[in-house]
């Protein structure tokens, strides 16, 4: 039995699910609570859907359809999370998909509440009420989503309810009924960060292994948490061309720049999923007829200065135990500019594609958030790491 909880937030379509999710994820991180968000739906969401200029997080936000090895690859890794989850469930789930929820041990249930209309939040409660009852699991909350209301808490125990209100992208939830059910779950993700990271950091393959908050912290981060600017410290702190892993959170680029560090030797990062593994040993497949993942699909756009390779999933999970059916379109001539990794994709596919390109003059990732590539590499005067340009999507 998986010691770690995995706990859903479930409810209705348009409820502030995601909103929800991001919010309590970044409390728990706040209070040094080791999770992971494990989302179980096809929309190719993440943090960034909801810290990214909202036009443009609708503009590259891709949906994907459920397919039979979707609903598998969540299985599994509910079945062998290595971190305590939050998992962010579909609105519309069918009987398969709902018995995917089998393997959570709690439940959260959302939906929202009209004041004119209170029947129509019994019944969706109801509804997600009798699933969970189905697959075995306890309800710890029920919370009313109001975009006009106001915060309220309406009881903390046993089962915490309340209001939450204005649950929009681009905002965190807030107030009584937030608080309590923080609290609530800080004490079922009974793991602390320090603990969690001595057991894995222990477990790690390669004898230089990196606790990435705590590096940040060293490197000037007050609260560990990364900025582009530490780049160049970073590429001064570590030896290059040894062998390296990579334990805690960081942005994409930061993995991304490790990955080239370590290159050609061995680089490992912890997936909170899978645990530690290595970068996808990618190819380029021209013409590529055999099999290719759900999902896959990667293009080269050419710019005057750089060469974008974008890489997508069309909200599909990705196996990196068959980087074979990831083909890459070899690329074009590439003279003398830089190379760019884009798209919505796990980090060990980002590390995998930056370690393809050890000569390019300059190597940036894109970054949501931020509508910038952030340089990770350089061997030219023109392009500094560290530095941010804009980003092409």
């Amino acid at each position: 039995m998986n010691p770690f909880p995995a706990v859903l937030i479930g409810g209705p379509p348009h409820s502030g699910k995601s909103v929800l999710v991001y919010s309590l994820s970044q409390a728990l991180r706040a209070a040094r609570i080791s999770h992971y968000v494990l989302r179980i739906t096809p929309d190719g969401e993440g943090d960034w859907s909801n810290e990214a200029d909202q036009d443009l997080a609708q503009m590259i936000r891709l949906k994907g359809k459920y397919t039979a090895s979707f609903t598998q690859k969540i299985e599994d890794y509910l079945r062998q999370r290595q971190l305590p989850l939050l998992v962010d469930a579909g609105g519309r789930p069918t009987l398969r998909q709902e018995m995917v929820f089998s393997h959570c041990t709690q439940a959260v249930l959302l939906a929202a509440y009209d004041p004119e209309n209170p029947a129509r939040y019994e019944t969706a409660v109801a509804e997600w009420q009798a699933m969970m009852t189905r697959q075995g699991i306890p309800v710890i909350a029920r919370l009313k989503s109001s975009l006009q209301g106001t915060n309220q808490l309406e009881s903390a125990d046993p089962i915490v309810s309340g209001v939450l209100a204005r649950l929009e992208r681009g905002r965190t939830a807030a107030g009584p009924a937030f608080t309590a059910l923080v609290e609530k779950l800080q004490t079922l993700f009974t793991y602390s960060e320090a603990a969690l990271t001595r057991i894995y950091l222990g477990q790690a393959p390669v004898e230089l292994t990196l606790d990435l908050p705590a590096l940040a912290r060293t490197l000037g981060s007050a609260d560990g948490r990364w900025q582009p600017g530490q780049l160049p410290v970073l590429w001064q702190y570590l030896p290059t061309g040894k062998p390296l892993a990579a334990y805690g959170r960081a942005p994409n680029w930061i993995f991304a720049a490790l990955a080239r560090i370590a290159h050609p030797a061995p680089f490992w990062l912890f997936d909170a999923r899978l645990g530690w593994l290595q970068p996808a040993s990618l190819s380029w497949q021209p013409n590529s007829a055999g099999p290719v993942q759900p999902g896959w699909a990667a293009s080269w756009h050419i710019q005057p200065e750089s060469a974008t390779l974008k890489l997508d999933t069309h909200g599909q999970m990705l196996d990196p135990s068959r980087p074979e059916e990831l083909p890459l379109p070899p690329p074009p001539d590439l003279a003398d500019r830089g190379v760019v990794i884009s798209g919505k994709i796990p980090y060990w596919l980002l590390a995998g594609a930056v370690r393809l390109f050890p000569t390019a003059p300059w190597l940036g990732v894109c970054q949501v958030q931020h509508k910038k590539t952030v340089v990770i590499a350089s061997q030219t005067p023109e392009k500094t790491v560290g530095e941010m340009i804009p980003a092409i999507f």
